[in-house]
């Protein structure tokens, strides 16, 4: 007889246990679990072909995001829950991907203005560097004339008293004696959380972001610019006429069909193609990337009916 599977109901691992979010006394939420969520929701967002407030707006309700409120519904440990999700969300703001940016000022408003009612109202902890990077690019939103959406939102929180300054963006919830405890872990969990930032700040997806493809399709104008004036010059029908002597045995003099010969050749190739290969490229690590994570949500919830249902 095949035996069943025995899932535990606790951490197996003092690491699972220092990085759990209380929701009550006895129940606590692995904070990985926060993050897949807010990962998946930030990524799906980007990989839209447009990434409006309407667009993230109609995201939000697909997924019935607003629905993690009810994973935690003890008032007194709903401040440090919800700073989970807010510090999740701002850990992908010093992204150079910009509707990345967009994406999480969005993700804040809609966290925060979707609590219920009953619970009251969780501010958003903010030290002050954060904040000035987020006023900064507020600023710099509204001088451009850029990701508006992103700075009204930013400015509406404002005007919503929605952000609480502090000195320590993520509070100290730990006993003395949990942190003897589980030091080794902790310390572990914060190079994790080191490496993480690591990697957002180095994802490959940021190369493939408008603003830098805006700063290689200007160059690549330039260039297919100076390729043309460069064709219409004595010189290159010169080198057009020796070059089709040599290589194929044709002696042509007419300057008109010496530029057609190199307009139409590998030398007069439009140069902006290349951005659009790289735009096509991004999409393809971003949809990829999105079917990764959901695939991985997909078997954390599974394993967590499998649990449900062997549970005493």
């Amino acid at each position: 007889m095949a035996q069943k599977p025995s899932k535990s109901r606790f951490p197996s691992t003092p690491l699972e246990a220092s990085s759990l979010v209380r929701v009550s006394k006895t129940v606590g939420i692995s904070r990985r679990a926060i993050e897949d969520d807010v990962e998946y929701l930030l990524y799906h967002f980007i990989s839209h072909p447009t990434q409006t407030f309407h667009d993230f707006d109609r995201l939000w309700h697909e997924l019935h995001f607003n629905h993690v409120h009810f994973a935690c519904v003890k008032r007194e440990f709903r401040a440090n829950y919800m700073n989970a999700f807010y510090k999740s969300f701002l850990d992908y703001f010093p992204s150079t991907i910009t509707p990345m940016k967009s994406g999480v000022l969005f993700s804040l408003y809609f966290m925060y203005i979707s609590q219920p009612a009953i619970w009251g109202k969780n501010r958003i902890r903010v030290t002050r560097d954060l904040y000035h990077n987020l006023f900064e690019f507020y600023v710099e939103s509204i001088d451009t004339d850029t990701n508006v959406e992103a700075a009204l939102i930013f400015d509406k929180l404002r005007e919503s008293e929605a952000f609480l300054f502090v000195e320590e963006q993520d509070p100290d919830g730990c006993f003395t004696e949990e942190k003897i405890e589980f030091r080794k872990a902790i310390e572990m969990n914060q190079r994790l959380e080191d490496f993480k930032k690591t990697k957002m700040n180095s994802d490959p997806i940021k190369l493939c972001s408008n603003d830098l493809l805006n700063e290689y399709k200007q160059l690549a104008l330039e260039y297919q610019q100076a390729k043309r004036e460069t064709f219409y010059t004595p010189q290159a029908t010169s080198a057009m006429k020796q070059t089709l002597k040599e290589t194929a045995n044709i002696v042509e003099t007419r300057p008109r069909l010496l530029r057609n010969f190199l307009l139409n050749s590998t030398l007069g190739q439009d140069e902006t193609d290349i951005v659009q290969q790289v735009k096509r490229t991004g999409q393809q690590l971003l949809n990829s990337k999105r079917r990764k994570i959901a695939k991985e949500a997909t078997l954390a919830h599974l394993q967590m009916d499998m649990m449900n249902r062997h549970a005493p």
